[in-house]
């Protein structure tokens, strides 16, 4: 189970505790986003996608097993900019970073169990 999330003040570094050990994920840049699912025991982590490029989402298990890192649906999209997380629900609004110079953001819905990204639109 875990317990304890924490970020440090620099945003780089996220920790856990799991049955009385320490997890530890380090990053060079701050990260965008760390969500605890709760319902699925997991942890989200959305890293600056200049660090880690397209593939900047990581869902770890309790134990710091990196058990999904989506690559994104096409070539418009290069990461994801944040989760509109609400608990207790599979299907998940993510904001996509998009090459399209538009006034609004690409967002879609993400399956947090099949880790797809559906239904696509913009944000208003």
């Amino acid at each position: 189970m875990i317990s304890n999330l924490t970020v440090d003040s620099s945003g780089r570094n996220i920790s856990w505790m799991n049955c009385n050990s320490t997890i530890s994920k380090n990053f060079k840049m701050k990260v965008f986003q760390v969500v605890e699912i709760k319902f699925l025991n997991q942890i989200l982590i959305i890293s600056d996608y200049k660090e880690n490029g397209e593939k900047n989402m990581f869902i770890y298990d309790e134990n710091g097993y990196c058990i999904a890192n989506p690559k994104m649906p096409s070539s418009e999209f290069y990461g994801v900019y944040a989760i509109w997380y609400r608990d207790n629900n599979k299907l998940q609004t993510v904001v996509l970073l998009s090459n399209a110079n538009s006034s609004y953001e690409k967002k879609c819905m993400f399956n947090l169990e099949t880790f797809v990204f559906s239904n696509f639109s913009e944000t208003k």
